[in-house]
């Protein structure tokens, strides 16, 4: 009976959220985000034998949010849910979770004994409520993203540490380490949920009586301390970051061009849209929105359950703080609060249960509370039922469409060889058609995508540059708002996909172009007697020569398309290049392409190439020889590029080369070192 009376409101909620979807999708199994269409990317690549990959032949990616959620989708492409139809695997999944997440949670409520456990059964049976009530995190349930999973995982871990706690102990050791291993499947699910995966192991500790604090801690966080470093370890010799590329490319952190004062600013914004949004107004509003944190109080004071309620309040504010430093932390429904909401109801669930247990009168107020708090939340369903199927509609009415269009070029004409977007699911695990995520979230051979995108859309450019005539994307997918100097310079547009009523996409159009590559260099291009050479905002070549620009605010990356040649008659050619302000310094040492040239290289000639503009003067030193050489550069032409030389007396490999503004802004593109 109690599972039936589980399944009814998990079953119900998703009912509720995916009919109405369905008839706005007409039939195509909905996701109200793009991004759940990257997981099913990372899933069909784990079942055809390419795990940790996004698309087959593009190599690790670091850019899966979750490590654990596309293995446990993988058996659903093996058994044949293909396509979309693999968004009803993951449903089915996410019922599943969240049934396995409610009897992990009457575990925790039933009563053990003692004076009170007759007034407090009722808690037990109430538990699928407190999983299902606030409609905000039912939104992220059904999405097909993984928080379901997180629910289930989070749900066993907490039985876990119960079990740790209780166990004989002759037993203990094992049952310690089997919840280190369970919160570290926690953080493989979702790295922000180390916030609960840290205090669950002190908790373990906590209760470790006899056997030790030292050696119970160890049992429960080694498990999460060996997921993290294996992680950044191979982040670091697949990719040459320690970061995940979602760090890389959404932390406000990452950026380098704000001012610290600046990024602490976004990240309060973020923190008081989490709170007002997620935290208040998700929760019934600022009258009601109290009441499931004392619940979470309740049971962080009382004996039988703090050991669980102080990690799970930890979790959920900690998480919270966690997220706020991510960029897109206010957007795409507050997905990203999901986990504290999760961890801050199964906080209130064990309250209601410790209040219930002290008698007769402290259950009615236990039920009072409780029913308020929920009923108050369940107030959002209408909003939030709505808001799933129009977001469903847009992710079927554009990716999907887009895929669909592309597929059918690739049928009536040449199929393209690989399609440019920009952090798209949909259009390349539904068309089939190789991609290349211009965001760097789908990784590509190692190459540095997502710092690039970071540093501006040239700096993506140049990475392309790098690669093959033959490799380069022959078709973008992209909102031409996003990719200013790539779709409108090197695109031309022959499709676009508009939607209505946009509430999830980040524009109502996205356009599909053909590219021309023509204005970039060949691949590994050399100028004649160059010894060494930087190519600026080229993040490759930068990391090589220790490049280093002046940030914050400054070395914003700019990119043009000018002529070559002092006469302006050469082929059009693309370079991207930094700002440097007046009175602020690039540097970079002289690389392994000049010692292996020649070993002193003594006199040299630096060129140095911009483009056109006003007069400047800029200063050049080697720091070996600690004097500086004043350049005054005279006005230059628009249509073309420019080159400074400045002769050097005497440079050899290793040395650092400063170049400063003194002058005007140095618009700074590329660096050779040339035989005099």
């Amino acid at each position: 009976m109690w599972h039936a009376s589980a399944a009814i409101p998990v079953l119900g909620a998703a009912a509720a959220f995916y009919g109405p979807a369905l008839a706005r999708t007409g039939g195509v199994w909905p996701a109200p985000l793009d991004d759940v269409y990257i997981h099913f990317g990372f899933a069909r690549a784990a079942a055809l034998g390419h795990p940790f990959s996004w698309i087959p032949g593009n190599g690790y990616s670091s850019g899966g949010t979750s490590l654990a959620y596309p293995l446990a989708l993988a058996p659903g492409y093996l058994l044949g849910f293909r396509g979309a139809w693999l968004g009803l695997f993951a449903a089915l999944l996410a019922c599943a979770a969240l049934l396995d997440l409610c009897r992990s949670l009457r575990r925790l409520l039933e009563p053990r004994g003692g004076p009170g456990a007759a007034s407090s059964r009722w808690v037990a049976w109430a538990a699928p409520l407190f999983v299902v009530a606030v409609p905000l995190l039912d939104w992220s349930w059904f999405s097909g993203m993984e928080v379901a999973l997180l629910g289930a995982v989070m749900g066993r871990a907490l039985v876990a540490v119960r079990r740790a706690e209780l166990a004989p102990p002759a037993q203990r050791p094992a049952e310690q380490l089997r919840a280190g291993l369970l919160a570290a499947l926690l953080v493989a699910t979702r790295p922000e949920a180390v916030a609960l995966a840290a205090p669950l192991a002190v908790a373990v500790a906590h209760a470790a009586g006899s056997l030790g604090a030292a050696a119970s801690l160890a049992r429960a966080s080694l498990p999460t301390a060996l997921l993290l470093g294996a992680q950044a370890a191979a982040n670091r010799a697949l990719t040459g970051e320690w970061s995940a590329a979602g760090a890389v490319r959404k932390l406000i952190l990452s950026n380098p061009y704000p001012a610290p004062l600046e990024k602490a600013l976004e990240v309060i914004k973020n923190l008081a849209a989490l709170r007002v949004q997620a935290l208040e107004s998700a929760l019934g509003g600022p009258s009601y929105a109290f009441l499931l944190p004392l619940l979470g109080a309740i049971a962080a004071l009382d004996r039988r359950t703090r050991r669980l309620a102080v990690p799970l309040l930890i979790g959920a504010y900690g998480s919270l703080l966690l997220v706020a430093l991510n960029a897109t932390a206010r957007y795409q429904n507050l997905r990203y609060a999901a986990p504290a909401l999760a961890m801050l109801l199964v906080a209130a669930a064990l309250g209601t249960e410790a209040l219930a247990r002290r008698g007769r009168l402290a259950a009615g107020v236990a039920a009072a509370l409780a029913l308020a708090a929920l009923a108050a939340a369940s107030a959002w369903f209408p909003r939030q039922i709505d808001h799933f199927a129009r977001s469903s509609a847009n992710i079927a009415g554009q990716q999907v469409e887009v895929a669909r269009r592309l597929a059918a070029r690739a049928r009536q004409h040449r199929a393209p060889r690989r399609v440019l977007v920009g952090d798209a699911g949909a259009i390349p695990y539904l068309s089939g058609i190789p991609a290349i995520d211009g965001l760097g979230l789908g990784g590509y051979r190692g190459m540095p995508f997502a710092r690039a995108s970071v540093h501006g859309v040239p700096a993506v450019v140049e990475l392309i540059e790098r690669l093959d005539a033959a490799e380069r994307p022959d078709v973008f997918a992209l909102y031409p708002s996003w990719w200013g100097g790539l779709a409108d310079v090197f695109g031309r547009r022959v499709d676009a996909v508009k939607i209505e009523d946009n509430v999830m996409c980040a524009a109502d159009e996205k356009v599909i172009y053909e590219a021309d590559w023509s204005a970039l260099a060949p691949p590994g291009e050399r100028r004649d007697g160059a010894i060494d050479e930087v190519d600026i905002a080229d993040l490759v070549d930068e990391r090589a020569h220790g490049y280093a620009f002046p940030s914050p605010r400054g070395g914003w990356v700019v990119g043009a398309v000018l002529r070559d040649g002092s006469d302006g008659g050469g082929a059009p050619r693309f370079d991207a290049g930094r700002i440097i302000p007046e009175g602020r310094e690039q540097s970079f040492a002289i690389g392994a392409a000049a010692a292996a040239a020649a070993s002193a290289l003594g006199p040299a000639v630096l060129a140095l190439r911009t483009d056109g503009g006003g007069p400047i003067a800029i200063g050049v030193a080697i720091e070996r020889a600690m004097d500086e050489a004043r350049v005054e550069v005279p006005e230059r032409p628009l249509d073309r590029w420019s080159e400074i030389r400045v002769p050097l007396r005497d440079v050899a490999p290793g040395d650092l080369v400063r170049i400063r503004a003194l002058r005007g802004t140095f618009r700074s593109f590329h660096v050779w070192l040339l035989r005099p």
